[in-house]
């Protein structure tokens, strides 16, 4: 999108974009529009810029342990160490900007992959279970029904149509389910 409206950026990752010149207070506009007719927008407050690096973070542990990478360490000591911020201060300011917990924000995004992962229909829901983290398929299909109303079993046949990526989801798709 950036390329496409001129503009060469250097390195983007999620949140952010990194560019060789200095933009001048046009082109900051000119690409606010941009993000906003695609639904997204700058995070210019310094909770909002946090707010999109937890997310980044988040995400990143995510695939990680989707991936079967060997995580020795719980989410919260994951985050501290990656933004270099005691867990506490990041959990305060994810909420007061996302409006809902880290926590509640690592299930949403979990049980997007999962049913991602249900409508592929190439792993068993032990399997998935396991990949996304749970220690047994009880734990994982008891919070799939109390975050989606149905049985992992049940959504497969029934997949909710037209959903969003799992790590293409931001808090606010989420905040007034919190």
């Amino acid at each position: 999108m950036l390329t496409e409206a001129g503009y060469s950026p250097v390195s983007i990752i999620v949140g952010e974009a990194t560019f060789k010149q200095t933009l001048s207070v046009s082109d900051v506009e000119n690409i606010r529009r941009k993000l906003k007719s695609k639904g997204f927008g700058i995070a210019e407050k310094n909770n909002e810029k946090i707010t999109v690096k937890i997310h980044a973070a988040i995400c990143e542990y995510l695939n990680k342990v989707a991936n079967g990478e060997d995580i020795p360490q719980k989410l919260s000591d994951y985050l501290s160490e990656t933004l270099h911020q005691s867990y506490y201060q990041l959990s305060r300011r994810f909420t007061q900007t996302a409006g809902l917990t880290i926590e509640k924000y690592f299930i949403c995004l979990r049980m997007e992959m999962a049913k991602e992962l249900l409508m592929h229909d190439e792993l068993s829901i032990s399997q998935i279970a396991w990949q996304l983290g749970y220690s047994t398929q009880q734990i994982f299909s008891t919070q799939f029904k109390k975050e989606t109303g149905k049985t992992p079993g049940e959504y497969r046949l029934k997949p909710v149509p037209q959903r969003i990526h799992w790590d293409k989801l931001l808090w606010q798709h989420f905040k007034q389910n919190a």
